[in-house]
């Protein structure tokens, strides 16, 4: 008898460390190779004041993550309360080890519901953490709304967002990575409103729950966490946001290839995307001015980048975010990134070629020699196997921009990317891609584009100018009231007495100019921070101590086209010096007098 209650002891404790292990292993986060889709209305708004700005819709790719301990410490103390009530198998079934099993065996999202709305008062953290990352991975499987429908109306669903919420302080860091992480890709493949009033509140209570356990979260996790904020729309609060920041710079020193661009991308999609609305503007203010973040990301990307980086994609995903964050670019580790593009472009697909080429155009920095070489054939291979609408709608605008600002003679690749555009027809591009063709073609009109001697399409007369003019009233709308803009224009007729119109759309209707002074047809342009590269703090810091502040290639490309529309030419009103002028009226009036000479 004595025998028989030692062995029972032994299993039950074999049972414990065995359910922990499993537990931890079934519910690991997958690693993401990121697509990026350089679809930026970069394009559309960089003669309207816009700054770059993209917002892609990645692939995920699955790969096996490490166990957490974490998640086996509470995954055992959890067991235990589990086992005093199971000595006689009445509750087998529900033992958290096999409702791991049923979620894993799940075939399908009904089949994942199902064994959520079965064992529901039972979940636990690692359970609602491996259901929500298995919806997320069964989301990109599902036809168009069909798992959309299914989570409205499964009332399984709306208890697992529930119970989410509840556990978010409770949740390891590992398993609160992977809850925000399915959360996300449901998100992604519009399975769940990301903008919904339950998924905003569960998106909060894990924001508060990533205060407590960001300090535990290893790379993976972190490149995790970004990501799914990413794809989400939002920043993390700003506690949140700076405790993730404070442990990339830990992990920063052991991330992989792929979570130094997984990253990378993430941090340009938030700061360098879609503007956040309040209050997490301030947060990705914030972000973009910590220094010891970024320079923890630099070195691990020299460093990731010079081994040679596994997947070309995620060297894509670091010239991407170097362009779109606005960094002032490290130039070691821009030497590092031309020669990987050299050794690594005959490898590249079609995206990551066009990518490649967006993140020199928007940085407004060549390629040197041998990256060019590279480039320039991975082009004319990627032209004649692997384009797509998006593809050369991207590498047109991204030639012809960098001939129009630095001059490089397009070279031949130039012109096998038209001939595809010229096959296709417009319905094949989204509005973005039509602008950016349009935008192309208004290159070559104004002389700006070197050696531009393409046949364009007749419907780059039709289709893509309507969605450039379409793009350009809009933004005319959305601009009209801006403060700053009222602000000079108020000095203009006040103070200087000259006859002033805000937010002018120039004759032709394709550009909109801030402040136009129709007697000497000025172009008057308010370029905020968004139109200087490095973060508002570089740009003040460098005007306090005389430094010119470097405008970004939008903004060049901007004054270009309005110094060849407007005959007075064009006035730039730097943020910095309007913010320090004493005397606004002295300021412009200065600003005239210089334009006028």
């Amino acid at each position: 008898m004595h025998g028989s209650v030692m062995l029972v002891a032994v299993l039950r404790r074999r049972s414990r460390a065995t359910t922990a292990r499993e537990c931890a292993h079934l519910t690991g986060s997958w690693n993401k190779d990121v697509s990026i889709n350089p679809s930026s209305s970069f394009a559309e708004r960089a003669l309207s004041r816009g700054d770059p700005s993209c917002y892609p819709l990645p692939q995920t790719r699955r790969c096996r993550s490490s166990s957490s301990s974490a998640g086996d410490k509470w995954s055992g103390a959890h067991e235990r309360s589990w086992a005093a009530s199971s000595i006689d198998g009445s509750h087998r079934a529900s033992h958290p080890r096999q409702i791991t099993a049923q979620l894993k065996h799940a075939q399908g999202a009904r089949a994942i519901l199902d064994n959520v709305g079965k064992h529901l008062e039972k979940l636990n953290p690692i359970h609602a953490s491996f259901a929500l990352n298995l919806l997320g991975k069964d989301a990109s499987r599902n036809r168009k709304g069909q798992l959309r429908d299914l989570l409205r109306n499964d009332g399984a669903f709306a208890g697992l967002l529930q119970l989410t919420k509840r556990f978010a302080t409770e949740f390891p860091a590992r398993e609160l990575s992977n809850a925000l992480h399915g959360i996300a890709k449901l998100c992604q493949y519009k399975a769940l409103a990301a903008r919904g009033a339950t998924t905003v509140e569960v998106i909060e209570a894990l924001d508060a729950g990533l205060v407590k356990c960001a300090g535990d979260l290893e790379p993976q996790g972190v490149s995790n966490v970004w990501w799914a904020y990413a794809i989400l729309g939002r920043a993390p609060s700003q506690e949140a946001s700076a405790a993730l920041a404070s442990v990339t710079v830990r992990e920063a020193r052991q991330m992989s290839s792929q979570h130094v661009g997984n990253t990378w991308w993430a941090l340009g999609s938030l700061i360098g995307g879609e503007i956040q609305p309040p209050p997490f503007n301030g947060v990705v203010n914030a972000l973009q001015q910590n220094d010891e973040m970024w320079q923890g990301l630099i070195e691990a990307a020299k460093r990731e980048v010079a081994k040679g980086t596994r997947y070309p994609q995620e060297l894509a995903n670091v010239a991407w975010s170097l362009a779109t964050t606005r960094q002032v670019i490290d130039e070691d580790l821009w030497a590092i990134v031309q020669k990987a593009i050299a050794k690594g472009a005959g490898e590249m697909n079609a995206h990551s070629v066009s990518t490649i080429w967006w993140a020199h155009a928007v940085s407004g920095r060549l390629p040197d020699g041998p990256a060019l070489t590279a480039l320039c054939a991975a082009t004319e291979r990627s032209a004649r196997e692997g384009f797509n609408a998006q593809d050369v709608a991207t590498t047109v605008w991204s030639l012809a921009t960098l001939s129009s600002l630095r001059g490089m003679p397009l070279p031949r690749c130039y012109d096998d990317a038209w001939k595809i555009a010229r096959d296709m027809h417009p319905g094949q591009f989204h509005n973005i891609g039509l602008q950016k063709l349009f935008h192309a073609y208004l290159m070559r009109k104004h002389g700006l584009s070197v050696g531009d001697k393409g046949e364009y399409p007749v419907w780059i007369i039709n289709q893509a100018k309507d969605a450039w003019m379409t793009q350009v009233r809009d933004l005319h709308d959305q601009n009209v009231s801006h403060t700053y803009q009222s602000e000079i224009a108020e000095v203009f007729r006040d103070d200087l007495k000259l006859n002033c119109e805000v937010e002018r759309v120039t004759d032709g209707g394709y550009f909109s100019v801030d402040v136009y002074l129709p007697d000497g047809e000025v172009a008057v342009e308010y370029d905020g921070p968004r139109h200087f590269v490095g973060s508002p703090r570089e740009q003040l810091r460098s005007f306090r101590s005389g430094e010119t502040c470097t405008k970004t290639a939008a903004t060049e490309l901007r004054d270009l086209f309005l110094a060849k529309t407007c005959a007075g030419g064009v006035i730039s009103i730097p943020w910095f010096e309007w913010f320090e002028a004493k005397k606004r009226d002295e300021y412009l009036r200065g600003k005239l007098d210089a334009d006028v000479q």
